[in-house]
């Protein structure tokens, strides 16, 4: 929608531009209200009032977006992209909040993304958008039917607040001595407060944001660990985002509170996992504070699981704070590492949900890497209620696709960052095509077909001989985080990946057009993905001339996973298989990086190796998940080995074959949205009780099994006017929906 769309007569208004967080308020008259909503847009983040109450427990909203065009060339290893803009809007019924007669509603901005301040190694990320803006309308329907609208406009007054800092990355700083208590009541004394200055508006297009906005989700009590005099550190016990409430014990007190992921040996905060103490310190200073009064950031989220807080205040509570994704699954076995694993993923997974982006860590760069994303969006979809969140996020993808030529960004929405053409940019196929199979929308293929043929056509322009060789940018990453076998690097340099870049891209995008001709067909398009054969089967030839080995069935001696990427893509053979089994089970873990590591196992599971695949997922000899669960990690690590964020969830997309192989949870290949249920278990040895669920589009599906010498009892609970087939081994079922129980020897 336009501007005069989405808020017909409204003004943009602004505050001066060196005030850090500016307050705004307007009075308004209002007797016999029947219904009353609110439109409105904050840029960046904004928490609005009604006669002195907080509308909605939202935070952070509006969500990250592509809000609109910024000039990004001085950043040399940006590429430009001419991509699409979009800002998103709230709406809220505000009837309740209104009194007979007089009104006041009050606003409070903050940076957010849109205005990101000050600068860190040049990173675009603190780029800003443009400055702090507000728009809103009110619709009010009477007792008697007429209607009513208020509109912002200059005549909205601003002040300065009590926030004089605020950084998403970095933190609030607060004086109350600033403060404007009642600011948005009636009868407030606003006669030193400015007219708001009106100010265009953002070229972009305006929707109402229906993703789930960041709550805070639950709370913790944290344990003190150590007092350094000063100040004291606490253990949340586990890794989260959110931040810590704290209260004063005396008047005129400054209290501070930092954050970390991990300590140092003498217990002082180790910030280098977290992001350094420079800019991207996570911080909090309250100055000229009362006693008793409570203190917390309004416009940012931490990423922690200790915090150091000075002595002058005490910690009422801590919020966890992410996206309001419910968790909609469930997980248990009498395997350790699983269960770790499970718990695990989905911490690091909601802690990496923020402002309708899924980011690759929520402390560091906090960016919607598409590399990340992709590989973890089935998971997500699968054990969350996050069927609004993607909606979302793949349009932030595609916003930021290149009009013209095709490219999709390595982060999304664009804040530079690295990675590669097909492991990256492949989400515009990858994220879709997942969604469909979850939800059974084929709405989305009809959108998004469009940008998956343009995506096509730049891989191949980006190609030679059928290989994809290149990028714009310098990066061209294919694999990535791969453990070194013989010597270790310094991280996060490419010399850690033996895998080579142009077979990676390649057999993924192999793989992504045909995901791209199966979704054409669903909605009878076949012409227009007609070419993709000749391509896939070009593709593949050359792979095989470049990288296959015929004397040992291997693709690039199989380092670090290649073979498994290539069985994916339906290249190789038995043999080729085969390899892959025979080195794996010598091998006894993983030695591959984040993309690999997820198809690995998935191609064992498929081909009848799911003992192999179990073992590999359980292993505890390091590099391994077992090995993060025995250090005590709560989050999963960027590396195998704890070397920077201890806190990403890309090498956690596997935890989904809990259910999918497992348990065995899972659909007919031909079908979609669950409509052809199939309960497949592949039981394994070391694992003799299980038991979980997910909540598809067609409901709760739940299995469980318990092993008692050469036999298996089960229970298999299917929602209504459903029914599923039941396979293991050689025992096969019909189910019906309800709950299911039965039992079965096994050899």
């Amino acid at each position: 929608m336009t501007h005069n769309e989405m808020f017909g007569s409204a003004k943009w208004i602004c505050a001066a531009a060196d005030i850090a967080s500016p307050l705004f308020r307007a009075q308004f008259s209002a007797k016999n209200v029947k219904k009353a909503e609110i439109t409105i847009c904050g840029l960046g983040f904004f928490e609005m009032y009604l006669n002195g109450k907080k509308v909605s427990d939202d935070l952070l909203v509006p969500s990250f977006s592509q809000y609109c065009y910024r000039d990004l060339s001085e950043h040399y290893k940006i590429r430009q992209d001419k991509m699409s803009y979009r800002t998103y809007v709230l709406q809220y019924d505000v009837t309740d909040y209104l009194l007979d007669g007089e009104n006041a509603i009050g606003v409070q901005l903050g940076n957010g993304w849109y205005k990101l301040c000050n600068e860190y190694d040049g990173d675009p990320t603190w780029h800003p958008y443009g400055e702090l803006k507000l728009c809103y309308k009110i619709n009010i329907t009477f007792n008697n039917d007429t209607t009513a609208e208020i509109f912002s406009d200059e005549n909205v007054k601003y002040s300065n607040s009590e926030i004089t800092y605020n950084n998403i990355y970095g933190g609030e700083r607060h004086d109350y001595s600033l403060a404007r208590p009642g600011f948005s009541s009636v009868g407030y004394n606003d006669s030193d407060w400015n007219n708001s200055i009106v100010t265009e508006a953002p070229d972009t297009e305006f929707y109402i944001q229906t993703c789930p906005a960041d709550r805070v989700i639950r709370n913790i009590t944290p344990v003190k660990v150590c007092d350094l005099g000063e100040t004291s550190v606490y253990d949340c016990g586990e890794g989260i985002t959110g931040f810590a409430v704290l209260k004063s014990k005396q008047d005129g007190a400054t209290l501070t509170a930092r954050y970390a992921d991990a300590l140092h040996d003498d217990f002082t905060l180790d910030f280098y996992p977290s992001g350094g103490d420079g800019e991207k310190l996570q911080q909090e200073v309250f100055a000229n504070t009362k006693t008793g009064d409570e203190y917390f950031p309004h416009f940012c989220w931490h990423a922690f699981r200790y915090i150091e807080v000075s002595n002058n205040a005490e910690i009422v509570t801590v919020n966890v704070v992410h996206s309001d994704c419910e968790v909609t699954s469930g997980f248990e076995s009498d395997n350790e590492v699983l269960n770790w694993l499970y718990k695990t993923y989905l911490r690091t997974q909601l802690d990496n949900m923020h402002c309708g982006v899924p980011s690759d860590c929520p402390h560091i760069e906090r960016l919607g890497y598409t590399g990340d994303g992709q590989l973890c969006a089935e998971a997500v979809m699968l054990m969350t209620d996050s069927k609004d969140f993607y909606l979302k996020w793949m349009a932030d993808i595609a916003d930021c696709q290149d009009v013209e030529t095709g490219h999709v960004q390595h982060t999304t929405p664009f804040c530079g960052g690295g990675g590669g053409p097909a492991a990256w940019g492949g989400a515009i196929v990858v994220v879709p095509y997942v969604f469909y199979k979850t939800f059974g929308d084929n709405s989305v293929i009809e959108q998004y077909l469009p940008n998956m043929l343009k995506y096509v056509d730049y891989m191949v322009s980006h190609s030679e001989c059928g290989l994809v060789c290149r990028e714009e940018t310098e990066w061209c990453l294919g694999d990535w985080c791969a453990p070194m076998e013989l010597h270790k690097p310094e991280p996060h340099t490419k010399s850690r990946v033996l895998i080579p870049e142009t077979f990676v891209n390649t057999v993924l995008f192999i793989r992504q057009m045909k995901m791209t001709v199966e979704l054409a067909k669903i909605i009878g398009k076949e012409d227009e993905v007609s070419h993709l054969a000749e391509l896939i089967e070009k593709a593949s030839k050359m792979v095989d001339v470049a990288y296959y080995s015929p004397m040992t069935h291997c693709y690039c001696g199989d380092v670090q996973g290649a073979n498994c990427l290539a069985l994916d893509a339906g290249l190789g053979d038995e043999k080729t298989l085969q390899m892959t089994v025979d080195k794996y089970r010598d091998r006894e873990r993983f030695d591959t990086g984040i993309v690999a590591t997820d198809v690995l196992p998935r191609i064992l599971f498929e081909s009848g190796n799911a003992q192999l695949a179990f073992d590999l997922m359980t292993a505890r000899k390091s590099p391994s998940f077992g090995y993060m669960m025995d250090q005590g990690a709560t989050t999963l690590w960027e590396d195998w080995l704890p070397e920077r964020s201890l806190n990403h969830p890309m090498f956690g997309a596997l935890t989904r074959y809990l259910f999918t192989y497992l348990l065995g949870i899972s659909q007919s290949k031909d079908s979609a949205g669950f409509d052809k249920i199939t309960i497949k278990p592949q039981l394994v040895n070391g694992m003799n009780k299980a038991g979980g669920y997910i909540t598809t589009v067609k409901g709760r599906i739940a299995v469980a099994y318990e092993k008692t010498g050469n036999s298996v009892n089960f229970t298999v609970d299917l929602p209504e006017n459903t029914a599923a087939e039941f396979i293991c081994g050689e025992y096969k079922s019909t189910l019906s929906s309800g709950k299911n129980a039965f039992s079965f020897n096994i050899n």
